[in-house]
């Protein structure tokens, strides 16, 4: 299989070239390319995509996203791809090679697929880097589009799965109708990517978690997302580009004396919500009965979004959202955990995770 490496530059070439836009699968969408191309945190010598091939066929891939530590710098393992036909034959593996030595062994990855950490457990050169228990909270029936992509049994069943979904969420939606949560008595803004204010107030409750991102971070993420709405995607192209919805919804709340008192990044994607970043209250000097309150204008804000945007589910890894977070008519919840993994090399240079403030916005998973 013969290797070729993209830096930003060559990436350019590629996305216009005749090979890319006669491939019968491609690597990487024009959108999420352009979010990799406008990286802040990229070097122009940084290698961003691998492809394998075998004469002129794509046989796999394997993408990678810069990002630093403070000083530290390192890539995330953010995408791997091998034709069907060519799986378990160790194409995997290679290009994960060629990452790890180019990467000078300065890799992580979360939100990862079963086969990918198959690739990663295999090498030995991973080992856990945090464990974030969390949440998901199912306000509205979605069986259809949860299961109806898995196994035949629930592919066969998709349209009963559907029926089941309407039925049940009629009832839900009355429910929440009775009881929705009511914010006029509330002051709160909403934008679509977070302000100077709005920045200013992450770093200074030390909030900007784990990636430490600054304001041309937040600009940069929320200007070029991965997914896009769209009536259809690409079907050359395998992992999420496009969604029937999806737009970023940025909070900033404020107490009686008009300061801000929280701060909310809801990313809605189709029927999921998630929260990649969020304050709940700054603790300083703060009473106990006023931080009381500013929780549960966090949980009633929060609660408004999901109930005037008909989510089904939103997961949050979260402890402070979780810890507020009253929620309002809901079916269920489930459990769920994120977990970082960090080579062995990287692990020595970072510091203990217990002193790092992670936000579910960490890493690759921000965009998706």
């Amino acid at each position: 299989m013969r290797i070729e490496k993209y830096n930003a530059s060559r990436l350019k070439e590629f996305l216009n070239s005749d090979l890319y836009r006669e491939m019968p699968f491609v690597p990487v969408s024009p959108h999420r390319a352009s979010s990799w191309l406008n990286n802040p945190r990229m070097k122009p010598e940084d290698i961003l995509l691998y492809l394998g091939f075998e004469g002129e066929t794509m046989m796999a891939y394997r993408s990678i996203l810069p990002d630093r530590h403070g000083d530290i710098r390192f890539g995330w393992l953010s995408g791997n791809w091998v034709r069907p036909d060519q799986r378990r034959m160790g194409l995997a593996s290679r290009l994960f090679e060629e990452a790890y030595a180019d990467w000078g062994h300065q890799l992580m990855y979360t939100n990862y697929a079963p086969e990918s950490k198959a690739v990663y457990d295999k090498s030995g050169r991973f080992q856990l880097y945090v464990e974030r228990p969390g949440i998901r909270y199912y306000q509205r029936s979605s069986s259809a589009s949860l299961l109806g992509g898995r196994r035949i049994i629930y592919r066969r069943s998709r349209s009963l799965l559907s029926l089941a979904d309407g039925m049940l969420n009629a009832v839900q939606d009355i429910r929440i109708a009775i009881k929705k949560e009511n914010t006029r008595d509330l002051v709160f803004e909403e934008s679509v990517s977070p302000d100077f204010e709005a920045v200013d107030f992450i770093q200074n409750n030390r909030a900007s978690g784990f990636c430490l991102r600054s304001q041309d971070d937040f600009d940069w993420i929320a200007s070029y997302p991965w997914i896009k709405s769209g009536p259809s995607k690409d079907p050359r192209y395998f992992f999420s580009s496009v969604s029937n919805r999806f737009h970023n919804i940025c909070v900033k709340i404020r107490d009686e004396r008009d300061e801000m008192s929280g701060f909310l990044w809801l990313v809605i994607n189709a029927e999921k919500m998630t929260i990649p970043y969020a304050v709940v209250t700054p603790e300083k000097a703060m009473k106990v009965s006023a931080v009381e309150e500013a929780g549960s204008a966090f949980s009633r804000i929060l609660n408004h979004f999901l109930q005037s945007n008909k989510i089904s589910y939103l997961t949050t890894h979260h402890p402070s959202v979780i810890d507020v977070f009253q929620p309002g008519p809901i079916l269920t919840t489930r459990k769920m955990t994120q977990n970082y993994f960090v080579s062995r090399d990287l692990k020595k240079q970072l510091p203990d995770p217990k002193f790092i403030n992670f936000q579910d916005g960490d890493g690759d998973v921000v965009f998706v």
